[in-house]
């Protein structure tokens, strides 16, 4: 019969369709004789056993093999041996090379369809993606950012903390949680930490009780869209209690373009809507509007001393009793005042922009792969072979140097996978 396996050590001596996959009936080679590892004296034929093991796909069709083995006694300490086969895997019943199959796959095709794919259980595929995992974390190091980038990002059924070089748009390691527990340790290993120069980040107590201990030659800048976001927070609030003064009808009608216009920038505004139909209606509303609209202006300033005199003058122009949510945020300026402005030292505009893309990824995985675990989804992000290779640096000595997965190469290929 025609060999289509290629294995070596194996005859093949049939062939059927079962289930939806190829069966291959083989049988062993015998004739090397078998020497016993405690008596060092020939062994003798012992029966046979047959074993089933999974192959790579053939004609787009999953494979079984079905292998006739011998076995082998000793006659003095009662030992039975099975000849080992060179081509398969020692941890599981399937062929070396359809495990490297799985492994080359696992991280850009969801688990469900290469379980369809190869014929292997679910949990099969989640139990080499996770030996791989572990043989990455080994061998995969990335350069450490001198522009670094620190946020939280929701992802499978937690916030983790996202660490992005910010100089070369990649993604540099994902943590569990963003908690001082899980922030200490991995700073204390970071190599070259002495190399950060600055640190974008969120306004967020852990990371900036981590700051000082650990990157003692950064500098830190919360990053322009949390402040900016919060605007946007006091503002919605505004729009909140002002809009139950309308009637049940009025609200009806016009709840939700309330909102939207409230969202847009003045640039985006329609000639209807720069007539403003809450000026007519809400005019305090209007007047909170343009609180957010000049509070987001002191960020086109051109150097740190116009934003701060632009930052004091929007300070008093608050008015003295209401505007609570925006009095907030003038309470959570001064709290990170250095950090706030730090943005107009930096040597160029600093954001955690590509950080926030990566929540689009995040949720396209989400969906495709229902129930992956944090370390799968973390892998699928962290190790993506092909945004690696965009990603990679140069080659140092006999190291070649990586700065981790490009983030616009990640979305790249989470929307063809959406798509598809």
């Amino acid at each position: 019969m025609f060999d289509l396996l290629n294995l070596p050590g194996i005859k093949l001596v049939d062939m059927y369709k079962e289930s939806g996959a190829l069966i291959f009936v083989a049988v062993a080679g015998n004739s090397e004789k078998f020497i016993c590892p405690n008596c060092k004296i020939p062994m003798h034929r012992h029966g046979t056993r047959k074993n089933k093991f999974s192959d790579i796909p053939l004609y787009i069709e999953p494979v079984r093999l079905e292998v006739q083995r011998p076995r082998f006694r000793c006659e003095i300490c009662k030992k039975i041996t099975i000849p080992e086969l060179s081509f398969l895997d020692h941890k599981r019943r399937a062929t070396k090379r359809l495990v490297d199959v799985i492994r080359q796959k696992c991280l850009t095709t969801t688990l469900r369809s290469l379980a369809d794919q190869t014929g292997v259980s679910v949990n099969t595929v989640k139990n080499i993606t996770h030996d791989l995992i572990q043989d990455l974390k080994q061998t995969v190091r990335y350069e450490t950012p001198i522009i670094m980038g620190i946020d939280e990002v929701s992802l499978a059924g937690g916030y983790r903390c996202v660490i992005t070089n910010l100089a070369t748009n990649n993604l540099f390691e994902v943590l569990e949680e963003c908690t001082q527990n899980h922030l200490k340790p991995y700073f204390k290993e970071l190599p070259d930490r002495e190399k950060v120069e600055w640190v974008c980040t969120g306004i967020s107590p852990p990371i900036k009780r981590c700051f000082a201990e650990f990157f003692p030659n950064a500098k830190m800048v919360i990053d322009k869209f949390h402040v900016v976001k919060i605007a946007s927070e006091a503002l919605k609030e505004e729009q909140m209690k002002y809009q139950v003064q309308l009637s049940k009808d009025y609200q009806i009608n016009v709840k939700k373009s309330i909102r939207w216009m409230t969202l847009k920038r003045p640039e985006n505004l329609t000639p209807a809507e720069h007539k403003a139909i809450v000026r007519q209606q809400i005019p305090e509303l209007a007047f909170a509007y343009e609180c957010k609209e000049s509070f987001f202006a002191i960020y086109n300033e051109p150097d740190k001393q116009h934003a701060q005199i632009a930052f004091e003058a929007w300070k008093k122009s608050l008015p003295d009793e209401g505007m609570e949510p925006f009095k907030r945020l003038v309470k959570t300026v001064n709290n990170h005042y250095d950090d706030i402005f730090a943005y107009w030292d930096a040597p160029f505009p600093i954001t955690n922009t590509q950080t926030e893309g990566l929540n689009v990824l995040i949720k396209i995985l989400n969906r495709l792969g229902r129930g992956y675990s944090y370390e799968i989804v973390r892998a699928k992000t962290l190790y993506s072979a092909e945004a690696r290779k965009v990603g990679s640096g140069i080659r140092s000595g006999n190291r070649k140097v990586e700065y981790g997965p490009h983030i616009p190469t990640l979305l790249k290929q989470a929307e063809i996978r959406n798509l598809n």
